[in-house]
């Protein structure tokens, strides 16, 4: 039996393609990529079908952003975690993610951040 960590699941959202096949290279080392889905109502279903343990996602999205999104899946799922990649800085924006109990990655971080955010907040550390 070997010590293998449990590899932790997560869904992907985001309405550009090639960032979201960005964002899958860059996790798809250390995570399970369960699903990947380009709008914030396809994000609930998926959420509520995959039960991931965390979602990555973009606030700006059709259909229903980001926030709304991670919004109505706590209501369902309060177990699952979150990190909002995004490019917006603005300061409010951050705190309507701490105020969900997520992490907040800037794109243009991505790669240095994004996997370390994830790992901060599944421990609890958001």
């Amino acid at each position: 039996m070997g010590g293998k960590m449990r590899r932790f699941r997560v869904l992907l959202a985001d309405d550009d393609l090639q960032m979201l096949a960005t964002i899958n290279g860059l996790l798809e080392a250390e995570f399970d990529i369960v699903h990947m889905v380009s709008d914030g109502s396809s994000l609930i279903e998926a959420a509520l079908r995959f039960s991931p343990d965390l979602i990555v996602t973009d606030i700006s999205m059709p259909k229903m952003n980001g926030f709304e999104a991670v919004r109505q899946v706590q209501r369902s799922l309060p177990a699952i975690k979150s990190v909002f990649l995004t490019m917006h800085a603005a300061r409010e924006y951050r705190r309507e993610a701490r105020s969900l109990g997520a992490g907040y990655v800037l794109k243009t971080s991505a790669c240095e951040e994004l996997t370390r955010t994830i790992h901060a907040v599944l421990q609890g550390a958001a």
